[in-house]
């Protein structure tokens, strides 16, 4: 795990990026759940490529549909006060899909604290 206190290099020029939020390269497994019918919820994971305050890209297990409502949790990599294990939640809709590759626009976020051994996976309450 990360300390709080590591620096992280943010690129120079960014006068060709068009995102209004500035993307930080990250390559750390998730979890994926798209949500639709309540008989047919299919679930994944994956790894990120990229992170903003309103995106994320990551690669998944099967090409997913632009539109789709997907829920994905992963381990955030830094300890809150040194020792305890966050898991950041993320719920949005898929805006592109290239292969494996995912772009999804993230509409809701938060993190949880996570106790010793609990599997991180989206839950019904993270969809709510």
């Amino acid at each position: 795990m990360k300390r709080a206190s590591e620096r992280v290099l943010l690129p120079r020029d960014i006068s060709s990026e068009r995102r209004a939020s500035v993307r930080f390269p990250l390559s750390l497994n998730l979890r994926y759940v798209v949500l639709g019918g309540r008989a047919s919820r299919e679930t994944g994971s994956g790894r990120i490529i990229d992170l903003s305050s309103t995106g994320l890209s990551f690669t998944a297990e099967r090409p997913l549909l632009i539109g789709q409502k997907v829920d994905v949790s992963l381990d955030w990599p830094v300890l809150l006060d040194g020792g305890v294990q966050l898991q950041l939640i993320m719920s949005g809709r898929v805006i592109r899909s290239d292969g494996s590759a995912v772009a999804l626009k993230i509409e809701r976020h938060e993190f949880r604290t996570r106790r010793s051994g609990q599997k991180g996976a989206p839950t019904q309450e993270a969809s709510a």
